[in-house]
């Protein structure tokens, strides 16, 4: 081999690499979450000072702009899924949500109306839908199902962190460096993000799950047929699926593939065959259960923190960084979930949230023991977002996987995983929009104690369905594949 090939095969394979697309992934989401965030503070202030709006409009203004948000993630979410399912590479609807990431933070710098601002928030609300659902299904093809929860667990970081960094850094850059300033470092994430998308290369489907295949069951390589050829989304069976739909009358043939085999194994099921089953609508339930957690938190802890311990805006926006520290944690939680399965953990992450809520409601007097124990809790209750978050994009993958394991050839050659990405998304902005108005309305109504015992009770009820029905624990799984191995 000639030095040429040795780099261009080490540049190949490196940019083809697990690391390198997770990283990517990972980048793209703190990018989005980033930009998404930093605008939170410094809109109020430009509706009034670059629009013209009245000081108190302000308020329905900015609730519109999120509404807008919400609306175009749910919308853009089955779009995008369906759109980078149908592709053979989803590099191309992964490009387009950068495209309109970088066009909608264009409109937000040169804004001088309302509807512009209105264009530009729906413009991110599509580059979340496909940063989220094509990223995470071009993790899941990159990454072998023995290290996805691992794998998962970068992108909380990215999400987290994006979050947390971007209302904080905006207020800051905004006050310093004024309204065109503060797009100097979304511009350079963005320049970032376009170096590492068009770098990063996707491997074909097939190509990607036969090096998987090469590495898991090297006698498996020269034929390129193993019992978990169904993961490839080509439509392979697996060598004893003939000989079954020959015999599927029998009294041991098990009755789904009856089923099959009636009509000569060729049945094509959809996302929508995921749903009859409990376990993907129990993963979109976690989903919702997180992201209203992490909203609520969002909308009432400030205002309760300024209110109790007499902060200002930079202590009540600090006092995330207990939230958002256990993200760091993310790809040990992961590791976790790939030894001890997604119903271990996230059974452990609601029993966390359950236990934190309910004793954050005893959060109310100034004192330094106190805000201790408030820090401790959020600790605690950033653990347990991070654990649902990181289980219930598992969940996903394997809910998939699973099912093209027992139904060989189920889907084709098209195997749905972006649309199963898109529910997780559609379920994470259900919960960004319930989330808010839930939780401000108890705690107008009602206090904080009761809207901390309600959602406490919520993650206790939550977890039921999920310790029943969420993918077995880790260890019986192993056993039932080696069976039928």
């Amino acid at each position: 081999m000639t030095q040429n090939e040795r780099e261009r095969s080490w540049l190949f394979d490196f940019r083809s690499s697990e690391t390198f697309v997770v990283v990517t992934v990972s980048i793209a989401i703190f990018t989005d979450a980033f930009i998404y965030g930093m605008i939170v503070p410094i809109i109020p202030v430009a509706l009034v000072k670059r629009v013209g709006a009245r000081q108190e409009d302000a308020q329905s203004l900015v609730s519109i702009l999120l509404a807008v948000y919400g609306a175009t993630l749910l919308i853009g979410s089955p779009l995008f899924g369906y759109v980078a399912d149908q592709s053979r590479l989803r590099r191309l609807p992964f490009v387009i949500g950068l495209i309109a990431l970088a066009a909608s933070t264009a409109l937000f710098a040169f804004a001088t109306s309302f509807p512009v601002f209105v264009l530009a928030r729906g413009l991110q609300g599509l580059s979340g839908a496909a940063v989220w659902v094509v990223g995470l299904a071009i993790v899941s093809d990159s990454v072998p199902p023995e290290r996805a929860g691992a794998a998962m667990g970068y992108t909380t970081i990215g999400l987290t962190w994006g979050f947390v960094l971007g209302p904080m850094m905006g207020g800051y850059i905004y006050e310093y460096m004024g309204w065109y300033g503060a797009f100097v470092v979304p511009t350079a994430l963005i320049v970032l993000d376009v170096v590492l998308r068009f770098l990063m290369i996707e491997l074909p489907r097939k190509s990607r799950q036969a090096k998987h295949e090469s590495h898991l069951h090297p006698s498996h390589s020269g034929n390129g047929v193993s019992s978990y050829d169904t993961f490839n989304g080509e439509g392979i069976q697996s060598p004893g699926h003939a000989s079954l739909c020959q015999d599927h009358d029998s009294e041991g043939a098990p009755l789904l593939l009856s089923s099959r085999c009636a009509d000569g194994g060729q049945k094509k099921a959809t996302i929508l065959s995921l749903l009859v089953s409990p376990r993907m609508p129990v993963a979109m339930l976690a989903t919702f259960i997180m992201a209203t957690m992490f909203v609520a938190l969002e909308t009432t802890l400030p205002l309760y923190t300024m209110e109790t311990f007499n902060w200002g805006s930079s202590g009540a926006g600090l006092v995330f960084l207990a939230v958002s520290l256990p993200t760091f944690g993310g790809v040990y939680i992961g590791k976790a979930i790939d030894r001890m399965g997604v119903r271990s953990m996230g059974t452990i992450g609601f029993g966390m949230g359950c236990l934190a809520w309910v004793l954050m409601r005893f959060i109310t007097s100034n004192t330094p023991g106190t805000i201790a124990s408030l820090v401790i809790l959020l600790l605690l209750l950033g653990s347990s977002i991070a654990a649902i978050e990181i289980t219930a994009m598992t969940e996903v993958s394997q809910v998939i996987g699973d099912y093209e394991i027992e139904n060989p050839g189920a889907f084709g050659d098209k195997s749905p995983i972006a649309q199963g990405y898109a529910l997780f998304n559609m379920s994470f902005a259900g919960g960004q929009l319930i989330g808010p108005l839930v939780a401000g309305a108890i705690r107008v109504h009602s206090g904080w104690s009761t809207m901390t015992l309600v959602l406490g009770v919520m993650c206790a009820v939550a977890a039921i369905p999920f310790v029943f029905f969420s993918g077995p624990p880790q260890k019986r799984k192993q056993a039932e594949v080696n069976s039928s191995v």
